[in-house]
Formats: structure tokens, sequence, C-alpha cells
């Protein structure tokens, strides 16, 4: 029989940046109302960002400067390792993994995505899909000392990972299932001259493969790979991207379409007294239309909003994100859609930066790459808000279009 706990005016589920920022958002607001969130992190909340990117390559910054305080700071409890499993809306309560219920007057949806991996994979340390900072702990451990770890995935995770290993006295045997790197989001131009920082750095590149049996042998890692070669290391990462993970909303009969948990300009789900926000939500971006973002940015600027929402304040979510990543010393950050399969044209900037824009069948504006180059984003979000076609852009902008 599950256990009655204490209630909370405001409850909080995931605790990730998402959960982090609604607290502070609620604090703005509402000073003395109780907050809890419920995380099945074993660390509190932290810049997730950090650990693929800056723990690695920034000897000074370390794993404590990732901690956001949130408990200290907002005056949260928070309860770890706690998985929800269930939302009764119209008792206002939830349900843990353990049986423990907790009452809310107001709820967040914050739980983020999980990482994808491979099928069958061995129960070891020694395989890491990165997500968490005891999925860090766990790549420290194995790598350095110039051991070799294997990465697999040409997205934003691995691509991060494998430049951090290299840069910290690691070799690394880098596997994507694409022939270059991030060749379907960036024109050839810029994913040759980003995979060469990769080569010059040591990178060994197994491209147009992909990964087919994993086995431990001799606290080794064996990776098999679909033409048949094996390589091993002291340790395997996984890029391969997340997903999200709906049954929880679907305990609450919340509202969902093909992006996520639909919540309104507010943050509101289809149930007024829950909200959600982060990875998980589909919402009506002022610029893009109903859609959904799994980036950083994102998370902490939709949970604020949520926050100030749960605590009274309308605060209508109008931000458009962006994506961004940073290797070596190539920085890129993009707003809207970025895909090879649209027309794309460069606005070459200084001697290493660019804007690469793509665009449609009607050659309407959908997407805008940063690359290497110090223009304020707003401005990029004002001109895609417009929807210009190439034409207009054409006229004031020096566009060569490219492959």
């Amino acid at each position: 029989m599950a256990t009655q706990a204490k209630h909370f005016n405001y409850l909080l589920i995931g605790g990730g940046m998402a959960a982090d920022q609604a607290a502070a958002g609620i604090r703005s607001i509402d000073q003395n109302g109780t907050i809890a969130i419920l995380s099945a992190d074993v660390d509190e909340p932290y810049a997730r960002p950090a650990l693929s990117k800056k723990l690695w390559v920034d000897e000074t910054f370390q794993e404590s400067d990732t901690d956001f305080k949130t408990a200290e700071k907002q005056n949260v409890e928070i309860h770890l390792q706690t998985t929800v499993t269930k939302i009764d809306p119209a008792a206002h309560q939830v349900e843990t993994a353990a049986g423990t219920t907790y009452a809310y007057d107001k709820l967040l949806l914050a739980t983020g995505v999980k990482a994808n991996t491979l099928p069958n994979l061995p129960n070891s340390d020694l395989i890491v899909a990165l997500r968490s900072k005891a999925d860090y702990r766990k790549i420290r451990a194995f790598s350095g000392q110039q051991k070799q770890v294997l990465v697999v995935g040409n997205g934003y995770i691995g691509s991060e990972i494998a430049a951090g290993l290299i840069q910290s006295d690691t070799q690394v045997s880098y596997v994507i299932d694409t022939p270059h790197l991030f060749d379907k989001k960036f024109p050839a131009n810029l994913s040759q001259q980003l995979e060469e920082k990769y080569q010059q750095a040591g990178v060994k590149f197994y491209p147009s493969k992909r990964a087919t049996g994993v086995k431990i042998s001799d606290h080794r890692v064996i990776l098999t790979l679909d033409d048949g070669t094996e390589l091993a290391g002291d340790g395997l990462v996984l890029g391969l991207g997340s997903h999200s993970d709906y049954r929880l909303a679907q305990t609450a009969s919340l509202k969902l379409d093909k992006n996520g948990v639909i919540v309104n300009k507010n943050l509101q789900t289809s149930d007024p007294d829950i909200y959600a926000a982060g990875d998980l939500i589909s919402y009506p971006d002022p610029i893009l239309g109903q859609t959904k973002s799994e980036h950083v940015m994102h998370a902490t600027k939709s949970g604020l909003a949520a926050g100030q929402n749960m605590a009274g304040q309308t605060t209508a979510y109008n931000y458009t994100p962006y994506f961004y990543s940073w290797v070596f010393d190539v920085s890129w950050e993009a707003i809207g859609t970025i895909r090879t399969d649209l027309t794309m044209y460069q606005e070459k900037l200084g001697v290493k930066g660019n804007l690469t824009y793509y665009f449609d069948q009607n050659d309407t504006l959908q997407g805008i790459l940063k690359w290497n180059a110090k223009v304020n984003l707003n401005h990029l979000r004002n001109l895609l808000s417009q929807h210009p076609q190439l034409t207009e852009l054409k006229k004031v902008l020096p566009l060569t279009q490219v492959d």
C-alpha cells in the first residue's frame, strides 16, 4: 500500500536544467511556497553540456563547478534516485517506483530525454551512453594516460566527446554511419573543415560504418562493425541520439501529438495544474510553429517560464531556441531547420566565418547556421521570423550556393 508523503505547493518531476530554472522561476514570484524536485538521477541538478565539452578541455574547470546548488539557492527539497511511475491528476498526487506518494498543487513535467543505446549490450561500466554526471565519471575512469576509447555516433554527444577525449591524453577511434561528420546538416565545405580538425588532432575515423556487436574480453571492449572489422578499446562511449519517454504523461491522460506533450504558450498542458518544459514538449513557437526542441537553451528558458506561470505570473514562452556546439577552434550555432536536402547558400564573414542559409523547395528561408562568426542571434531570429524568399535575400546579401 502506498505511503502518504508530504504535500508540496510545487512538485517538479525531473532533476535537470529545466527543473533548476523552474525552481528559480517559482522563487522569483513566490518566496514561501514549498517546492520539491523528484529526480531519478544520483546527482542534484547540474550543467549538463559541460559533460561532453568544458570538463574535458579546461583544466581549471572541475566537476563540482557544474553544480547549480538548487536546493540551497531556491530552498527546494530534492529527492534523488526517485522514479515517478504514475500521475493521478484527480487526486493531485504522484506515485513513485518505491510506492511513495507526493501531493501537489501545481506539477511540472521536465523529465528530459533518455540516451539511445545498442541492442544486447553487456552490463559493464566500460560501456557508456553519455547523459549524466555519473556517466561522465565512468568515462573518466577508462580514459586518459593514452588509453584507447571507442566512440560511436555522428551527433552532438559523439562529436563533442570524441574531441574532448583526444584533447585529454586519450586515443580515439570514432565510428560514424555517414561518409563525413554532420554531412546531413552542414554543407560539404564545413563538414570537411570540421573533420580535418579531428584528423589533425589524431582521431582515427571509421566512416560509413555501423556497430553490430559489443563484448567485453579481458577488461577490454571489443566492438564489431558491419564490415566485420573489430576494434578494441579500454572503453566505449555511445552518442546515438536520444528519445523522450511519454508513458508518465500518458498515465495522466495528457494530450500529445507527434512532437510530444502539448502545451500552450504558458507551458500549461491539457490539465490546468500540470505544466511541462524542456525536451518532451510540443509548444507553439512564434517563428517555427508547433515544434519540439531538445537543446539546453530551450530547457532553461522554458523551465524558467513554466516556474513563473506555476507561481501565478502570466509569462508567454516566446523564445525561439538555438542549438550550438564547439569543438577545437570551431564554434557554431543554428536556428530553425538545417538539413543538407534543403538548398544552401553561404555568406562569407571574415577569414574563418560564414553564415549558411537553408531554403525549402519554395525558396523560403527555413534555417540559418552561424559558423565562427560574431553575429547577434536575435538578428538571425528576426530574419527567420520574416520567412524571406531567396530572391529577396540575394538582393541584399552576397550569397553563394553551396553543396
